[in-house]
């Protein structure tokens, strides 16, 4: 049985209008492919990353002094390639000021002191007084291996200003930025420490960092 010249012409139609349709299936689906592999193995990092900064306890200090404080920031790097710190950002987060960074720096020596320290000038850098470990040199550009298990992490340390007369500065989320290789990486964790120049302000500046948690 023949096909008529009607039945021929609607199968040419049928032809004609999947063939664009067909390219633009195509390139709608190299697209989602290249955009899946821009995000698995692009410039941009999904996630937190490797690296964490968290300390999952509120801390408070108070301070009456007029010199600079310092605290520790324990990097953790749970891949096998080494980190690079880009950045650091304290979050206040609270009807408190946050805290004004003076300089951010790394410690030669695991140092797990908790809460804040009075820092003096050393030779290189800062010294946090009383809790030991000698400045290192600039946390940022500094390259973190793998952190080995069980332990405090690698100290970084922040030098900031002391909290003003009669205030309190809090810190409830520390965010660090780095890179491995190409990929670059914000990680968000909590760090919740309140300073105030006066002790009874303490209890107040704390409940205020964990009621952001």
């Amino acid at each position: 049985m023949t096909s008529s010249p009607i039945d021929c012409a609607k199968d040419s139609s049928v032809r004609a209008w999947y063939r664009p349709k067909r390219r633009v299936i195509i390139f709608l689906a190299v697209g989602l492919l290249a955009i899946g592999a821009f995000l698995l193995w692009g410039p941009i990092g999904l996630g937190n990353g490797p690296l964490s900064a968290a300390v999952y306890a509120t801390q408070g200090w108070p301070y009456s002094g007029r010199g600079p404080v310092g605290f520790v920031i324990p990097i953790h790097n749970s891949g096998d390639a080494p980190a690079v710190i880009d950045g650091v950002d304290l979050i206040g987060g609270t009807h408190y000021p946050g805290p004004h960074v003076l300089r951010l720096e790394v410690l030669t020596s695991p140092s797990n002191c908790g809460a804040a320290w009075p820092a003096r000038p050393a030779e290189r850098g800062f010294a946090l007084v009383g809790c030991g470990g000698i400045d290192a040199g600039p946390l940022i550009g500094h390259a973190f291996g793998r952190t080995r298990p069980h332990t405090f992490g690698f100290p970084a340390a922040a030098e900031v200003a002391a909290p003003r007369p009669g205030g309190c500065w809090v810190v409830t989320k520390v965010v660090v930025h780095y890179h491995v290789g190409i990929r670059h990486y914000s990680a968000t964790d909590p760090y919740q420490l309140a300073v105030c120049a006066n002790s009874h302000q303490v209890d107040s500046a704390m409940n205020a960092a964990e009621a952001t948690g």
